[in-house]
């Protein structure tokens, strides 16, 4: 901020607040009512001394910790996504967002905050429209632990607006365009948020139809004649969901509370082909009910911050499977009761030269029971499992970048250790440390040993036997594809497994590309005692002979695919992520000024530049002063309530709220001077908007600025003024081109054209599996994975990638988005007649064109305003992965539109805001 120079007179002080506190839209500025050129610099109002410091403000839920964040995205950015719900916008950031050094560990969401808070469930807010959000920050995974979470997942903390209310309606109907199937979903959706809190309510329905073989012309040979039309690639589906959340600040105690409900009914009807006889289509249907509820509490307590999260669900499951002979069906049964809370406490006991140290201490007491019967069993199953477990979490800075210790750059210790004993399995310790260490601001590097017990989870202990006939498998011993049963359902005889992790990784804000960081992580994965879904192929086979079955002349019959314990499994993997987003183009440069210092009009001027200038509303200059002035200090005001293109003049170069701009405008709007400027405003406000004007009113030097070379009152300027300074429209200018570049926008920090340039966004991920191999028993034997002796799933290839990219430009935006997946081999085995598999590689790509009307139409009134009209094409380009075996043939289980029955899916997706 720069130097206040002495006190300029009445005139100056009125007419200033004219330029900054009036909302005055013109399209361009006449030069006789244009400020002096030192009054157009000034950004706080005069004062008694030269000097004024403004204290900066922050968003209220941003974290402020060691870890660089490794995307973040602002209000701008989201909106270019297209996105239509919270969901949305994580898919649209997957790449950020999914943990590179997993390895064999999988995916998964990652921890979710809101305003830096602890959530009970995703379900608590994934419905929310993505206009509530001002922004979204990714950190790394090391972030998690502040949280009580373990140091494997990343945090995605979400801002959202302090003030805001939408009523959403969204309609879409997809399918593939070769048919087959259709797909539709329509969702309704309210939100609002107050100064208090926040209330939510979203209904969701789809519904999916069935494709069967006989629309993909697919055939097994060993299967009967005409079966293909009774078995399914795709079955028939249909979900409706309700939800409801609220959530309430009770400002005096510092208590916030967040509450949510959902229900969930789903019904779904897949075909299995004909029964022995071939006189009857079998069928599999299943009925699911899910009921959740879910709280979260927070409050301080003392010197620290307490967070209490509770998650409960219940699950009512039903499948009916028609008997293979076509005497009439079986039915399997499962209720699942869970129950999951938590309580967080986080605080800064002590105070160290580099900051303070950080302790979290987390507790949670949960209780989980599945109980499941099958009528093909007279057993019943009913599992319970009550699990109590603790975790401490410390966090050390030991020294800062230019601060304590600087030469070394910024230095932070983690340590954390904590315990879960479980009712089923015992008593399970873990711990980590890790160090971050930043040489400068912009780089950093982070090294994390994670050690844990973990027991397999109770569905994968109780779930019930569930036989699905039919199944098209790929005998690999032979090389042929038959028909075969598939069981699945839980294994009580899993064990618990042994984790030991190194996890490795550099964070760079790169110095030659505004807004963008590279990341790197390596990733190093040892387990034991691993449960693990099998596969099939003929390393399984090998492995475990007893879970597949054959008839006597060799034939494939039926494979068990419960889950099963692995001796040992080890993996590496080195991820490479680019997170950016920005605008394309320079920014546009201000006015130049005339020869007297004062902006000259534009070229071409005539008679849009003369007299053309924009209209003063007080209603909404009173509006944009309580926003302003009813937000408490410290924290950031609503800024949706100020006009869109003025609002812009209020961010920083990153397209985030400029605390000092913010700060200054809080400033000249506010208190007492702001008050005696307004008193004067509308002194001179009354007097030129007088009819006739009273021109004896006005101070002198705003006099001089009305006459002409010859010392007399102008009539074209007088008439100017009055029009800015006295009609009650804030409407469009008289020639009716766009709002903005008066006054009013010089308040937020100067008269810059409006920025139209296009927004872009990338996010790229690409991961390289360097190792993955299963050890069976301590002396072997040994599979590596990557070679293609597969126990656990399909083929594993060496490179995968995954990039989210989007470009938005006055109302227009497109979507891209893409996966590729490297090229992978299974073995098939020495028996004669088998034969090994090979995988192409696979590279898709997904586009979504979208138009927000109101903005191309420039309709802010009416039906257009908030309508959005999407195009979705998904796998644009048609592709699938080519599998064929040793003699160039692709095998009839590998069929490319049996991997792939969809292929290229478009759609059209018409959303509404109120």
């Amino acid at each position: 901020m720069k130097n206040l120079r002495s006190r300029t007179s009445a005139i100056a002080l009125s007419f200033a607040f004219l330029c900054t506190s009036a909302p005055v839209f013109a399209e361009e500025q006449d030069s006789s009512v244009t400020q002096d050129p030192e009054a157009e610099e000034m950004t706080v109002p005069p004062a008694t001394t030269d000097l004024i410091v403004v204290e900066g403000t922050r968003i209220r839920g941003q974290l402020f910790v060691e870890e660089k964040p490794i995307a973040e995205f602002n209000e701008e950015d989201i909106a270019a996504f297209g996105a239509s719900s919270i969901a949305d916008v994580i898919a649209a950031i997957e790449p950020a967002t999914g943990s590179g050094a997993r390895g064999s560990r999988g995916g998964g969401r990652p921890v979710f905050l809101i305003n830096g808070i602890r959530v009970s469930s995703w379900r608590e807010f994934r419905s929310y429209p993505p206009e509530a959000i001002r922004k979204v920050e990714v950190f790394p995974e090391e972030t998690a632990q502040r949280f009580g979470y373990s140091a494997d997942q990343r945090v995605v903390n979400i801002l959202l607006k302090p003030n805001f209310r939408s009523v959403t309606a969204e309609v879409e109907v997809e399918g593939p365009d070769r048919g087959g199937f259709t797909r539709n979903e329509q969702e309704l959706t309210f939100l609002r948020i107050g100064d208090k809190g926040r209330l939510n309510f979203n209904l969701d329905i789809e519904d999916s139809s069935l494709l069967t073989e006989a629309e993909r012309d697919l055939i097994v040979e060993s299967g009967q004649p005409g079966e293909a039309q009774f078995r399914s690639l795709r079955a028939d589906t249909m979900s409706a969901e309700g939800t409801v959340n609220y959530a309430r600040a009770f400002i005096d105690s510092g208590l916030s509370m967040s509450l949510n409900g959902t229900f969930n009914h789903s019904e779904s009807r897949s075909l299995s082909g004909l029964s022995n006889d071939g006189l009857v289509p079998l069928e599999r249907r299943g009925d699911v009910d899910t009921a959740s509820v879910g709280a979260t509490f927070s409050k301080p307590v003392g010197d620290w911050n307490a967070v209490f999260t509770n998650n409960s669900v219940y699950t009512d499951s039903r499948t009916e499977i028609d008997s293979f002979n076509g005497s009439g069906f079986d039915i399997a049964n499962s209720q699942t009761w869970r129950l999951d809370n938590a309580i967080t406490l986080t605080g800064y006991p002590i105070a160290l030269p580099a900051g303070d140290v950080s302790v979290t201490v987390d507790y949670g007491l949960d209780w989980v029971r599945i109980s499941s019967d099958d009528t093909r069993s007279s057993l019943e199953t009913e599992l319970t499992r009550r699990r109590f477990n603790g975790r401490t979490n410390l966090s050390v800075p030991i020294s800062e970048v230019g601060g304590h210790w600087g030469a070394i750059g910024g230095l932070s210790l983690n340590f954390s250790s904590g315990f879960e004993d479980l009712s089923d399995f015992g008593t399970l310790a873990n711990w980590s440390a890790g160090a971050n260490w930043r040489p400068t601001d912009t780089l950093g590097f982070s090294a994390t040993r994670i050690w844990r017990e973990v027991a397999p989870g109770l569905s994968s202990l109780g779930d019930p036997r569930i036989d699905e006939f039919n199944v098209p498998i790929f005998d690999y011993s032979t090389g042929d594809t038959v028909l075969a049963t598939l069981i699945t359902g839980g294994n009580s005889d899993l064990l618990a497994e042994t984790q030991a992790d190194w996890k490795f990784s550099g964070n760079w804000e790169l110095p030659f590309w505004e807004n963008a960081r590279f990341q790197v992580d390596y990733g190093i994965n040892r387990s034991r005692d691993v449960t693990a879904s099998p596969g099939f192929s003929a390393a399984f086979e090998e492995a475990f002979p007893d879970r597949v079955i054959r008839s006597g002349a060799g034939e494939l019959l039926a494979l068990d695919r419960r889950p099963l314990t692995l001796f040992e499994t080890r993996s590496r993997v080195l991820s490479f992520g680019l997170n950016t987003r920005g605008q394309i183009g320079k920014a546009p440069e201000r006015e130049e000024r005339g020869s007297e210092g004062r902006r000259g009009p534009p070229q071409g001027g005539g008679e849009r530049s003369r007299g053309a200038g924009g209209r003063f509303d007080p209603a909404q200059m009173q509006a944009v002063r309580e926003t302003f002035c009813s937000t408490p200090e410290g924290e950031m005001p609503d800024l949706t309530k100020i006009p869109e293109m003025f609002r812009a003049r209020l961010l920083d170069a990153d397209g985030n709220p400029d605390p000092e701009k913010i700060a200054a405008a809080r400033q000249r709007f506010c208190g007492e001077e702001a008050e005696q400027r307004g008193e004067r405003f509308a002194a001179m406000r009354e007097a030129i908007c007088a009819d006739p004007p009273k021109l004896d009113g006005l101070p002198e030097e705003m006099l001089a600025r009305l006459k002409d070379e010859n010392g007399e009152i102008d009539p074209e300027k007088l008439k100017a003024m009055r029009e800015r300074m006295c009609s009650a429209s804030g409407g469009e200018n008289q020639q009716g081109g766009q709002r903005g570049g008066g006054g009013f926008g010089r308040m937020f920090g100067g008269g810059d054209e409006q920025d139209t340039r296009p927004r872009y966004f990338l996010s790229f991920n690409h991961n390289i599996v360097l190792e993955n191999e299963v050890l069976l028993a301590q002396d072997g034997p040994l599979f590596d994975q990557l070679a293609g002796n597969v126990l656990s799933g399909g083929a594993i290839s060496e490179n995968t990638s995954r990039l989210e990219a989007g470009l938005f430009w006055q109302g227009y935006g497109m979507r891209l988005s893409g996966r590729y997946t490297g090229e992978a081999t299974l073995l098939g085995g020495d028996l004669p007649g088998s034969s090994d598999l090979f995988f192409g590689d696979l590279a898709t790509f997904d586009v979504r064109l979208f138009a927000d009307l109101g903005e191309v139409l420039d309709k802010e009134e009416g039906w257009f305003k908030g309508l959005r009209l999407s195009l979705v094409a998904d796998n644009v380009f048609d592709a699938r992965r080519s599998v064929v075996d040793e003699n160039g043939e692709t095998p009839a289980a590998f069929e490319p539109f049996r991997i792939d029955p969809v292929g290229r899916y478009l759609g059209i997706d018409i959303r509404k805001a109120f």
